[in-house]
């Protein structure tokens, strides 16, 4: 299984001007250069995501990818 990050790029609107929360969290994970970008268990991105304050809005948007990620959407 790729990593996370990897997968969240797909995501990603490299213009930033995207409304799409999904495009949104995933702009902010490539900006984030302390994310576990290697990772691909939930445990560890999880805790990364709920421990920092910036992505404190995003819990549920990161729940809905991960299942996403999880089917190999």
């Amino acid at each position: 299984m790729k990593p996370f990050y990897q997968y969240i790029q797909k995501h990603r609107n490299s213009s930033g001007t995207s409304q799409d929360p999904k495009s949104q969290l995933a702009e902010l994970i490539y900006l984030d250069g302390d994310f576990p970008k290697t990772a691909t268990d939930f445990a560890s991105i999880s805790d990364y995501i709920e421990l920092n304050s910036r992505y404190s809005q995003w819990v549920s948007q990161f729940d809905e990818l991960w299942q996403a990620y999880l089917n190999n959407d």
